[in-house]
């Protein structure tokens, strides 16, 4: 009788114990002896422990039980002080996600003990309660999965638990985009030092900083365009950082329109001192301006009196997206013009398409109505041709012909 082939061992060793069971040992990837986290009621349990412990490691997946151990607030902070290139104002972001949003519900917990479940559930009580709101949520979640996708790498844990769809996609609100002719009443409501910046900002689509850091060297009005390639930071503690656009996408040059060039023509020579190095738009002292007080001071009273309570100095950049994109822009003109990184927000822009192809609809049947609506004069007067009627001998023949 033949005998049965015997069992290859997997890497590793087992032992019997003078309790009965079975004891699994095998070394990691640094060589080290580690035992199995328990004993086995038989060898061929054993075994099989050893054959899934030998597979995560060919495969470069196996985990140390013991490194997941180290609470979520601990790897978070190791993992802000990994990121040197942040830019200071992401890390504000970060610092405050992390603060008030992800370490007060998980920073307790050991990275091995956080599962889909446990971030499910918060992120559900987070949109259950309303505060923070669903975006802050979203940026939340995807700072909460950045982190534990870097354990993963650090073979710290197994898998990333952010595994749910969509979760960190923010949802933006729609675009509150004011009309030309509202942008108009705006700028002869603000303070005057103040109007071309209002109209710089909805014709030019520029961001708040990079006006509050355009330097005079930098805006060519011979050419009709300004160039960015600074911005003005404000950070929470007061501090202003003047620091190069975020992405490569924010160097851009900028045409203007010639209506937004002879007011700044205008703002230059009433409002500000002849200086290459000097800023475009200073407050009244020369100084930076400060986002906080050019809101509380001169934006909000401009926004109530021309009756357009909600409107943020961010909205004015939304009408150079919206007028370009009506005006026949591709969606990669929209991106390179605002200075996107990505497609994705220059989309934004296309909704307003919709209302152009309803007003498409609308001269079309227009067109259908007056077509149809022909005098009877002009109608044609041709007549049907009666039939002969035919007799009873031609039917005969019909029918012999068939």
């Amino acid at each position: 009788m033949a005998q049965k082939p015997r069992r290859r061992r997997v890497a590793g060793s087992i032992r019997k114990l003078p309790s009965g069971r079975y004891q699994a040992r095998f070394r990691d990837v640094g060589g080290r002896l580690r035992s199995a986290p328990t004993t086995f009621a038989t060898k061929g349990q054993a075994d099989l422990w050893l054959a899934t412990i030998a597979a995560d490691l060919s495969r470069g997946e196996w985990v140390d039980p013991k490194a997941g151990k180290v609470p979520l607030a601990a790897y978070a902070a190791e993992w802000m002080r990994g990121k040197p290139s942040l830019a200071p104002k992401t890390v504000e972001l970060y610092e405050y996600l992390l603060d008030h949003v992800i370490l007060p519900a998980l920073g307790d917990l050991p990275l091995n003990a956080i599962t889909s479940m446990t971030v499910r559930t918060w992120r559900a009580d987070l949109l259950r309660s309303g505060r923070p709101g669903e975006s802050t949520v979203a940026k939340a979640y995807r700072l909460l999965s950045n982190i534990l996708r870097t354990a993963v790498v650090d073979n710290v844990i197994v898998r990333n638990p952010c595994v749910e769809k969509g979760a960190g996609v923010e949802r933006p609100k729609e675009i509150n985009a004011p009309t030309p002719q509202e942008v108009a009443v705006l700028a002869e409501k603000i303070t005057p030092r103040y109007r071309a910046l209002v109209l710089t900002a909805a014709y030019a689509g520029c961001r708040w900083g990079e006006l509050a850091g355009l330097r005079q060297r930098n805006l060519d009005l011979l050419r009709g365009r300004l160039v960015v390639v600074e911005q003005a930071v404000e950070l929470r503690s007061g501090e202003r950082l003047v620091r190069p656009p975020k992405t490569n996408a924010g160097h851009r040059v900028v045409h203007l329109p010639a209506t937004v060039v002879k007011t700044l023509e205008e703002h230059l020579t009433v409002f500000v001192e002849p200086d290459p190095d000097g800023l475009v738009f200073p407050s009244e002292t020369g100084s930076p301006l400060r986002q906080s007080n050019f809101r509380n001071r001169h934006w909000l009273r401009a926004v109530r009196a021309s009756h357009l309570e909600g409107l943020r100095f961010h909205d004015l950049r939304h009408v150079a997206g919206t007028l370009a994109t009506v005006s026949g822009a591709t969606i990669r003109e929209v991106q390179a013009r605002l200075g996107h990184s990505s497609p994705a927000a220059a989309y934004r822009y296309q909704h307003v398409l919709d209302s152009r192809d309803a007003e498409i609809a609308a001269r079309l049947d227009v067109l259908m109505r007056e077509a149809t609506a022909v005098p009877q004069s002009t109608r044609s007067t041709v007549r049907p041709i009666k039939e002969t009627p035919r007799t009873a001998a031609d039917r005969k023949r019909e029918r012999t012909s068939r």
